[in-house]
């Protein structure tokens, strides 16, 4: 069981190295490029989308948790 920072989910450093969205999102892309049918910046968030919630299933399947979203900011900034 790790705890995992979201910089460190997304960037796919330190104990989010396993579980690494961005490097999946960027191997996705290239690997089978985006439909006709979308741009590459709305198919990139897509991707972005889909490979988060990959991660989150592994993490739940592994027991793992991604820590405080900042040390710097209230909880409570965040609803309005």
């Amino acid at each position: 069981m790790a705890h995992i920072s979201l910089e460190e989910l997304y960037r796919g450093e330190g104990a989010g190295a396993k579980h690494g969205v961005m490097g999946e999102v960027m191997k996705d892309f290239f690997t089978n490029g985006y439909p006709s049918e979308h741009d590459e910046r709305t198919w990139l968030d897509m991707l972005l989308v889909k490979h988060a919630l990959i991660a989150a299933e592994k993490m739940k399947n592994e027991g793992d948790t991604v820590s405080d979203v900042t040390d710097d900011v209230l909880p409570s900034s965040y609803v309005r």
